[in-house]
C-alpha cells in the first residue's frame, strides 16, 4: 500500500494549493450547463426522498443527493494504472477502496481524461454504473479529453442498459429541480469535438434501441448539427432507418415538419438523401409529413425528381411521379430537366417511364437546346440511344438540332462514341444534316480524326462510312485512311513484340507437327507412320497446324524488312504482316480443337462441351483481333469489312445485355 499512501498524501497537498482551482468547473463545463449552484428550490443538501408514485422511480435513485449533480469538485488528480484495472474490470470494491483511502472518485482522470464514469459505462458495467452515479452524479455532465460526456461513450459503445440508467436519472432529476436547473441538466444536446451528441454516436453505429431511447428522451437533439453539417436527424435518413425517422419526426404538439426544418442545422435535403439511401419508407414518412419537399433543390441546384434520375433510382422516381408529374418539367439550375439526367447516365428505363406518363417530355430542350437523344449521344449512352431511335414515337429526336445546329449523330461523332453510331446514323436525312458550322457528321470525323492511329477516332469513322456507304447517300471507297507513322521508337517496340509473337507461334506449331494424336505404329508395314493417318480429324489437324506455322514464318520474315528502319517500308510489312499473324493465330486454337477431336472422339457429350467452349473463344478472338487489324490497313472495302464491324458490334451489344442480365438476376439491378 505504499504506493496508495503516497497517491493519497499527494491528493491532499492538491487539496490545500490555491483556492482557484475550486473554481475550475464554472469555466470548463459546457455552457448551457452553467449557472448558479444554488440548489435551495431543489431540496438543498439532503438525499431527494420520492414523491408520489415511487414504483416508478429506479431503485438505483433512491439515494441520490440532488444537491451533488452541480457540485464544484477539486483539481483533477491521475488516475493510478491499479484504479484503472479495476474500473474496467467492473470490481465494485474499488470504490470501497478509494472510500476508505478518503481518495475523491469524482477527481480521478485517465491519461485521456475519461473519468471512473466514462470507464465504467465504456466497458459496460451497469452495476458499477449505478453506484458511481448516486455518489458522483455530476459526472454524468464532466467531458474527457475529447469532449465526450459518459452518455457519449455508452451510447457509441452500444450499452443500452446504461445509456437507459442515464437516461432515468436526467429524467427523475429534471423533474425534481428547479426549471432553471432542469434546463441545465440536459447531456443529450452536449457535443463532443467533432460535434457529434451521443445521439449522433448511437446512430452512427447502428445503435437504433439506443436511438431510439435518446430520441425519446429529448426531443431536439436530433435536429443539431455537428461539424460536418450533419443531424441525427440526416443520418438517420441516410441509414434508411424508417421506425428511427418516424420517431425523430413524431411530437406530441401540432408543429409540422417545417417548423422542425427551422430548428434543423447542416444540410437540410432529407428528401434528396432518402433518394440516396433508396429506402422508400423513409421517402413516404417524409414526404408525407412535409409534401413540400419534393420542391426542395439541393446544393447544385436540382430537384429530388432530377436527383432520383441521375442516381438511377427507378422506385425512388416512380413513387415521385405517383405524388406529382410536374416535377419532370421543372428544369434544374444547369437548365437541363429530369429526364435529361436520366439519359446523361444511360437510365433508359427512367427516361421511357418519363415519357410513358409525361408524352411531353420527350421535346424538352435545356438551355443548349438539346433533346433527350442529344444528352444520350453526348455521353455515349448507347442502350438508351438504341431504345430512342428504335420506337417509332421517338425516333424523330435524331433530327433534332440544339443552338449549335448539331444532331445527335454529330455530338456523337465530336465525343468518338462509337458505340451510338449505328443507332444514330440510320438514314440519309441525318446524315446529311449540317451543323451552324456547315459541317455534316462525316465532315467531323475526318476533320478531327488524329493522323497516328487512335482505336476509338478509327473506329468511329469507320462505322460512320459504313453507314453512309449502307444508305447509298454518298460514295465510300474505304474505311479508313492512312496513317502517320507513329515515334520510331514505339514503332519499333510494336515490331518486336510481334516478332516475338510470330516466333512463339512457328515453335509450338512447329512442335506440335511431330506430336501427332493416336501416336506411330510400332510394327510393319507401317512402322513409324501415324496410327490414325486415315483420320479426317487428323488431316484437319496437320493442314491447320500446317497454315499457322507457314504464316507466322512469312510473319517473322516480313517484320525483319521493318527492323531496317524506313517509315514507308515499316508501314508496309506491317500492313503485310498483321493479316498473317492473325490468320496464324486463329489457326492454332482450331488445330488444337481437332487435335482433341481426334483423340477422344468417342466421348460424345465430351466432344460437344469442348466444341461449344472453342467455338465461343474462337469467334472472340475473331472480335478481339480482327478490329485491331482492319482498321490499320489504309484501304479497307466498305462492303465486307463493314459487315464484319457492324456484326462485331451486335456481338458486343449482346454480351452487354447478358452481362446486365446477370447482373440482374444476382443483385437486383439492370
Amino acid at each position: 500500500m505504499d504506493s496508495s499512501e503516497a497517491e493519497l498524501d499527494r491528493i491532499e497537498a492538491q487539496r490545500s494549493t490555491d483556492a482557484s482551482h475550486d473554481q475550475r468547473r464554472g469555466t470548463d463545463l459546457p455552457m448551457n450547463i452553467h449557472g448558479s449552484q444554488d440548489l435551495s428550490q431543489s431540496g438543498g443538501d439532503g438525499a431527494m426522498p420520492p414523491t408520489g408514485d415511487t414504483k416508478s422511480v429506479p431503485k438505483f435513485l433512491t439515494n441520490l443527493r440532488l444537491s451533488d449533480i452541480f457540485a464544484i469538485r477539486p483539481k483533477d488528480v491521475r488516475m493510478t494504472p491499479l484504479i484503472f484495472s479495476k474500473i474496467s474490470y467492473g470490481k465494485k470494491e474499488c470504490l470501497d477502496w478509494l472510500r476508505s483511502h478518503e481518495i475523491p472518485a469524482a477527481c480521478l482522470k485517465s491519461n485521456t481524461g475519461d473519468s471512473i464514469l466514462h470507464l465504467a459505462a465504456k466497458w459496460g458495467h451497469i452495476e458499477l454504473v449505478k453506484e458511481i452515479v448516486c455518489e458522483c452524479p455530476y459526472l454524468l455532465l464532466e467531458p474527457n479529453s475529447s469532449g465526450q460526456t459518459p452518455l457519449h461513450v455508452a451510447a457509441h459503445g452500444g450499452h443500452t442498459a446504461i445509456v437507459e440508467a442515464f437516461v432515468a436519472l436526467v429524467t427523475f432529476a429534471s423533474a425534481k429541480l428547479c426549471n432553471e436547473d432542469s434546463e441545465r441538466m440536459n447531456p443529450y444536446v452536449l457535443k463532443d469535438e467533432d460535434g457529434n451528441t451521443a445521439l449522433h454516436l448511437a446512430i452512427e453505429g447502428l445503435n437504433l434501441e439506443i436511438a431510439r431511447c435518446l430520441v425519446n428522451a429529448n426531443r431536439d437533439a436530433p435536429f443539431l448539427g455537428n461539424n460536418m453539417g450533419l443531424s441525427s436527424l440526416f443520418m438517420a435518413v441516410e441509414a434508411g432507418e424508417v421506425s428511427l425517422v418516424k420517431a425523430i419526426l413524431k411530437t406530441t404538439d401540432d408543429e409540422d415538419l417545417e417548423g422542425k426544418k427551422s430548428k434543423l442545422q447542416g444540410s437540410k435535403y432529407l428528401a434528396h438523401v432518402a433518394l440516396r439511401a433508396r429506402s422508400i419508407g423513409v421517402l413516404d414518412v417524409i414526404l408525407d409529413e412535409c409534401p413540400t419537399l419534393v420542391n426542395e433543390r439541393d446544393r447544385r441546384g436540382r430537384t429530388c425528381l432530377s436527383y432520383g434520375a441521375s442516381i438511377g433510382y427507378y422506385k425512388g422516381v416512380c413513387n415521385l411521379l405517383d405524388r406529382s408529374t410536374k416535377g419532370v418539367y421543372v428544369c434544374d439550375q444547369d437548365g437541363s430537366f429530369p429526364i435529361h439526367k436520366a439519359a446523361e447516365e444511360g437510365h433508359d428505363n427512367i427516361v421511357f417511364e418519363f415519357i410513358k406518363r409525361c408524352p411531353d417530355s420527350k421535346y424538352l430542350l435545356n438551355n443548349l437546346g438539346q433533346n433527350v437523344l442529344h444528352v444520350a449521344a453526348k455521353n455515349g449512352e448507347y442502350f438508351t440511344s438504341y431504345f430512342l431511335m428504335d420506337d417509332e414515337e421517338t425516333e424523330h429526336l435524331g433530327v433534332g438540332q440544339d443552338v449549335d445546329g448539331n444532331t445527335p449523330l454529330h455530338l456523337a461523332v465530336m465525343n468518338w462514341h462509337f458505340d451510338s453510331i449505328p443507332f444514330l446514323a440510320t438514314s440519309r436525312d441525318i446524315l446529311k444534316l449540317r451543323n451552324k458550322r456547315g459541317l455534316r457528321a462525316r465532315d467531323i470525323a475526318e476533320l478531327e480524326v488524329k493522323p497516328n492511329y487512335i482505336f476509338e477516332e478509327r473506329w468511329t469513322l469507320a462505322l460512320l462510312l459504313y453507314a453512309i456507304h449502307s444508305s447509298g447517300f454518298e460514295s465510300v471507297q474505304s474505311l479508313t485512311i492512312p496513317a502517320e507513322p507513329q515515334d520510331p521508337k514505339n514503332n519499333r517496340d510494336y515490331v518486336n513484340t510481334l516478332l516475338l509473337v510470330a516466333a512463339l507461334v512457328a515453335t509450338m506449331t512447329f512442335a506440335a507437327g511431330f506430336t501427332i494424336p493416336g501416336g506411330y505404329n510400332s510394327s510393319a508395314p507401317n512402322l513409324g507412320r501415324a496410327t490414325l493417318a486415315t483420320n479426317p480429324t487428323l488431316f484437319i489437324f496437320l493442314l491447320l497446324d500446317i497454315l499457322a506455322m507457314q504464316s507466322s514464318v512469312a510473319t517473322i520474315g516480313t517484320l525483319i524488312w521493318a527492323q531496317l528502319g524506313d517509315p514507308a517500308l515499316i508501314r508496309s510489312s506491317l500492313h503485310v504482316a498483321l493479316p498473317l499473324l492473325l490468320f496464324a493465330l486463329l489457326c492454332m486454337p482450331l488445330a488444337f480443337l481437332f487435335g482433341v477431336i481426334t483423340a477422344i472422339g468417342h466421348v460424345k457429350w465430351l466432344l460437344v462441351t469442348i466444341s461449344i467452349i472453342s467455338g465461343v473463344f474462337f469467334l472472340w478472338a475473331i472480335f478481339v483481333l480482327g478490329p485491331h487489324v482492319v482498321l490499320q490497313r489504309p484501304y479497307v472495302s466498305p462492303t465486307y469489312a463493314g459487315y464484319f464491324l457492324v456484326t462485331f458490334m451486335q456481338y458486343k451489344y449482346f454480351i452487354g445485355i447478358f452481362l446486365r442480365l446477370i447482373r440482374l438476376l444476382f443483385c437486383g439491378c439492370f
